[in-house]
């Protein structure tokens, strides 16, 4: 607990980090009504098995990412325990299939807010809407990152050219591309391991039964990659939120085929 800028502990917040890697999924929320958690998805989340950090990832299919613009005004996107200073940066949207994980194959598209702070200076990230297509991937991002995932049916492809969807009661998010130029292959030496990020630069995501969890490492050791420069169309549906946070427009960005993405495990504060 932060009391007048100390940090209190307590023996049930020590006790905290092995109750939230497996027991804290119900408890992560969103500003975004789309990323809340409804009863028939707790059911079918909760069946779930526990897969924790870290996770290894390919994706075959590729993955869409597109920048737009810092978002001033409008609707609060950050939740309330990391947004006291934060000035906007840029956001960034996410469509991906997931070819191999822990939990197998999985659609995901999501959404990620940047900013900074002046009393710390840095560049901090926050994810409030990542919606799949599997309840084991969304329980276990929840416990392992606090990843507001959520449901959602999705149809399509997010190979270039293509088109995926995701849908839910009342809303939909709808990303296609055209690609620009040609491929660019990239490939990182077997050595490099770990990228580990400084303390300024890193996730942000709350939860209630373990405080912040800070994930600040990356395994890309023996990384191989192909880059496609392409424009991104986005067409959604829903709340003011959803919308702001990714709003429909044609805005730049890439396709990324990729192996061996690594996830680890976050520190918490």
């Amino acid at each position: 607990m932060l009391v007048a800028g100390f940090i209190m502990t307590s023996p049930a917040a020590v006790a905290a980090p092995n109750h939230c890697d497996t027991n804290a999924w119900e408890s992560i929320n969103s500003t975004i009504p789309e990323a809340r958690l409804t009863d028939q998805m707790r059911e079918k989340i909760r069946k779930g098995p526990d897969v924790p950090s870290p996770w290894d990832l390919t994706s075959t299919d590729g993955l869409l990412i597109w920048a737009m613009a810092p978002r001033i005004g409008g609707p609060a996107l950050l939740p309330k325990e990391i947004s006291g200073g934060a000035l906007p940066l840029a956001s960034y949207g996410f469509a991906t299939r997931y070819s191999q994980t822990p939990v197998g194959p999985y659609n995901e598209i999501s959404g990620l807010l940047t900013y900074a702070r002046a009393q710390n200076p840095g560049m901090f990230a926050h994810s409030p809407f990542m919606v799949v297509d599997s309840p084991e991937t969304a329980k276990n991002g929840r416990n392992n990152w606090g990843f507001p995932k959520s449901l959602a049916d999705f149809t399509g492809t997010p190979r270039i050219g293509e088109t995926l969807t995701a849908t839910g009661p009342g809303w939909s998010v709808t990303v296609s591309s055209r690609p620009l130029l040609f491929d660019v292959p990239m490939s990182l030496p077997n050595f490099l391991g770990y990228v580990q990020m400084p303390e300024q630069l890193s996730f942000e995501q709350p939860s209630p039964e373990c405080g912040t969890k800070k994930m600040r490492s990356l395994r890309l050791g023996g990384t191989s990659a192909t880059v496609k420069l392409a424009l991104i169309t986005v067409k959604t549906e829903g709340s003011d939120e959803l919308r702001a946070m990714l709003p429909s427009g044609i805005f730049p960005g890439g396709y990324i085929t990729f192996n061996n993405l690594g996830f680890d495990k976050p520190g918490m504060n």
